[in-house]
């Protein structure tokens, strides 16, 4: 969306800033701050710490942390509202504004707002690349990492200054229009969270139970593994492969004469690749160039370190001549199995399974021994299905990758365009004065969910088999079928289908808040979700019936009184072809009932074929006809996908 520019502008005589409206003014950051330099002294206050992208938080929120101090006598006293700066960091715009009273560093400038309306503007504006940039002129020092902005030199930058009056309605765009596009920011890292999710499940998938999704199984005799294919063996890595554990440092070698070498740390060693950007080099006996030398085809596997690292790796394909790894990484040889096979079952669920449960763990790490890493249960398909599996896996790894790297692109263009639009509206480049009036959201998207959470539980409470998974497959039509779009559910393939937590959470916890519907189970953990209801049942209705007009409504009553009669195994059949079907529709394919049922057994979830039988789905597809709760592919698409295409 475009904004106007004001009817007239005038120089500021602001070299950085050129024009401004004709109605602001431009001053210096003196006649608007007053630096507080109140020191903690014996007086016990929280720990704040300040990041460029959090603000002002307590240290125990900070992401990277705040260094801790024996003696905090000497910090600096922030109160709420005032505004910090990291004079080593101004350049680059760390400012925040705390919510919080607490104590900070003493290499920390704190300020307070002359005027508290001003508060936020100038909070913004200091983050501007446009203000950073004049930051970095005045600041003094050697290098980036060494640069500081004195608070004089600071208090001495021009700045705009709206009208009183206009800076509200500044903040209020501001505030309106980044929480759209943070929305949609939130959305793309929830799209790669889960298509590492179903990354992580092709390889598991097609590791433990092959491609052809008719073929025979067997109990494998190990319980977290399950059933593999009949033909398959399961074979201990300790028959397959030998393992080479890496080398120690901090050796002294004394007179002895050394060769440097690169070798590779846990950090090289990634997921499924690695990262050979900073590679850093020991110096060694010649001898142990040979011993602790990777060779072409080495399977790589972390040793240890937080539950993540533990046992990633990927194959060596001779990088680096004469490259060593240290004792973290260990560097598994095969010998009866390729090492492009071995390396897919190390990505595996099951044997991620395997490295947690053989760890030696303590509060959040973990490590894994060279004689247990060798007891790791390796399935071995015939050699030529094992190459059509690793095909298989990665073309859909492409896929998969491609998709993660335009939401990564997605984010940071949404990222410039939420820093372009805070610039625009806080220097005067735009007139955001009617758009703060009138260009309200239609609906939050909380407000959403809050409102249709309340009329599902409040109409279906009462059924004997409405719990949480109903509920979840009533909500995914009421987006996909009812075209509540406001929604915005981000659905994934689950057992029991179409499955998103956060849109059921917060649906759940708006009903609470509207209607003080409360959940439990009173089973225990693991049995049956009830909704109870407690009190102004129906007071949400007429803003509900308001928002979404009457077709909508007329349809979301249709779809919850449809739903009523149905079990939650016929409910998750119904969501789960709707799924399906729309899915294969989105991607432009006319589907015969065959080709739904088959994704529905085959291409959803391993677990869909345990509970389903393929002579019993017609009967659902044919209730969907009768009822009118038929996909057009317009409807959300399950951002798991099918296993294989």
């Amino acid at each position: 969306m475009s904004f106007p520019a004001y009817a007239r502008y005038k120089a500021s005589g602001v070299e950085w800033l050129r024009e401004v409206p004709s109605h602001w003014a431009a001053t210096r950051l003196k006649n608007l701050l007053r630096e507080i330099d109140a020191r903690v002294g014996e007086n016990d206050l929280e720990l704040l710490g300040l990041s460029k992208s959090q603000g002002v938080v307590r240290r125990s929120e900070l992401s990277q942390g705040a260094s801790e101090s024996d003696n905090y006598s000497k910090y600096k006293v922030v109160r709420s509202g005032n505004l910090v700066m990291n004079k080593m960091q101004a350049w680059n715009g760390v400012f925040g504004l705390s919510p919080h009273d607490g104590m900070i560093s003493p290499d920390y400038s704190v300020f307070e707002v002359a005027e508290p309306s001003q508060r936020r503007f100038l909070c913004d504006l200091l983050r501007t690349d446009q203000v950073a940039g004049e930051l970095f002129t005045r600041c003094r020092g050697m290098g980036t990492a060494f640069l500081r902005l004195n608070t004089g030199d600071f208090f001495d930058v021009r700045v705009p200054l709206p009208p009183p009056d206009e800076i509200e309605g500044i903040i209020a765009f501001v505030d309106r229009e980044t929480a759209k596009i943070d929305a949609l920011i939130e959305e793309q890292r929830r799209l790669i969270a889960l298509l590492k999710e179903k990354r992580q499940a092709v390889i598991s998938h097609a590791v433990t139970k092959g491609l052809d999704p008719h073929a025979p199984m067997k109990d494998s005799g190990i319980e977290w593994l399950g059933e593999v294919p009949a033909h398959w063996r399961v074979v201990p890595l300790k028959f397959l492969a030998t393992v080479q554990t890496g080398l120690a440092k901090g050796k002294d070698h004394g007179d002895q004469t050394t060769v440097r070498v690169p070798y590779l740390r846990v950090a090289n060693v990634q997921n499924g690749h690695l990262n050979l950007d900073d590679v850093a080099e020991i110096d060694v006996l010649p001898s142990d160039v040979d011993r602790y030398r990777l060779r072409i085809g080495d399977v790589l596997m972390n040793e240890g370190g937080d539950f993540d690292k533990l046992g990633r790796g990927d194959v060596w394909q001779g990088q680096i001549p004469d490259c060593l790894h240290q004792n973290h990484v260990f560097a598994v040889r095969p010998i009866r199995v390729a090492s492009t096979w071995l390396n897919l079952v190390n990505g595996s669920g099951y044997a991620q399974t395997f490295f947690i449960l053989r760890s030696k763990q303590t509060t959040n790490l973990a490590s894994i021994s060279s004689s247990n890493l060798m007891e790791l249960p390796v399935v071995m398909p015939p050699p030529d299905e094992q190459m059509d599996i690793e095909r298989a896996v990665s073309s859909m790894r492409s896929k998969l990758d491609e998709l993660t790297t335009q939401a990564d692109l997605a984010i940071g263009l949404l990222n410039e365009r939420r820093a372009a639009l805070i610039s625009a509206a806080v220097t005067g480049k735009i007139d955001v004065r009617g758009s703060a009036k009138v260009l309200q959201f239609p609906i939050e998207r909380a407000r959403a969910r809050a409102l249709v959470g309340t009329e599902i539980i409040e109409r279906s409470a009462g059924q004997p088999t409405f719990g949480r998974v109903k509920f979840q497959k009533v909500a995914f039509l009421a987006e996909g079928h009812v075209g509540i779009s406001e929604l915005a559910g981000c659905y994934t393939r689950a057992a029991a289908g179409p499955l998103d937590g956060a849109l059921i959470d917060e649906m759940e916890h708006g009903a609470n808040s509207i209607a003080g519907v409360e959940r439990a189970q009173p089973g225990g953990s693991g049995t049956t979700n009830t909704y109870r209801l407690t009190r102004q049942r129906g007071a949400h209705r007429q803003e509900l019936a308001d928002w979404l007009g009457p077709d909508r409504t007329a349809k979301l009553d249709k779809l919850v009184a449809d739903f009523a009669d149905l079990t939650t195994k016929q409910a998750e059949a119904v969501a789960t072809l709707y799924g399906v079907w729309n899915d294969l529709l989105s991607e432009g394919a006319e589907p015969s009932d065959d080709e739904i049922i088959t994704g529905f057994l085959n291409d959803w979830h391993p677990e869909k074929r345990e509970k389903f039988r393929a002579s019993e789905l017609p009967e659902w597809l044919g209730w969907m006809r009768r009822h009118g709760i038929v996909p057009t592919g317009s409807g959300p698409k399950t951002t798991t996908g099918r296993l294989f295409v």
